[in-house]
């Protein structure tokens, strides 16, 4: 078998517990040239592969197939993940809230509580925060509420 794309990966699975499939590179195989159809392409391959003049390709076993596509989803999530949270973190600049600028974790729990409470109730910019910060945050109340309302000066930022 020829692997073109990705077409030849589900004749593979269905195929490789019940014979020993050849799976070719085009590159090694390719025909001559000239009118090429596909029944003169399987007559080549078929010729070569009579011959041994088909060089197998490494298809690894199921099990690493299979950890190696639950590795390349988790990469695409924690990707996919990283790029919302550059979007929460544009938003929230574009809204004036600067609550980067005064924690280390835009995303860690005492923000993400006055996120929320941002979130449900838009209008109110002057609750109190110092209920929704962890006890080490507590001392930075009065920065964190200056960012959220959008009066933060720069000098304060790069404390």
């Amino acid at each position: 078998m020829e692997s073109t794309g990705k077409y030849w990966i589900p004749v593979f699975n269905i195929l490789e517990t019940e014979c020993n499939v050849c799976v070719a590179n085009p590159k090694y195989v390719k025909g001559i040239r000239g009118k090429k159809t596909d029944k003169k392409d399987s007559i080549w391959l078929c010729d070569l592969h009579k011959h041994g003049l088909v060089p197998n390709s490494f298809i690894p076993p199921l099990p690493i197939r299979q950890i190696r596509d639950l590795m390349r989803y988790r990469v695409k999530l924690t990707n996919f993940k990283s790029s919302e949270k550059n979007r929460i973190q544009n938003s929230l600049t574009v809204s004036n809230i600067m609550l980067s600028s005064v924690v280390s974790d835009t995303f860690g729990k005492s923000s993400m509580r006055i996120i929320n409470h941002i979130l449900k109730n838009p209008k109110d910019k002057d609750f109190d925060v110092i209920p929704m910060l962890h006890g080490s945050m507590k001392k930075n109340a009065g920065d964190i509420t200056k960012s959220i309302n959008g009066n933060l000066t720069k000098p304060q930022a790069e404390k």
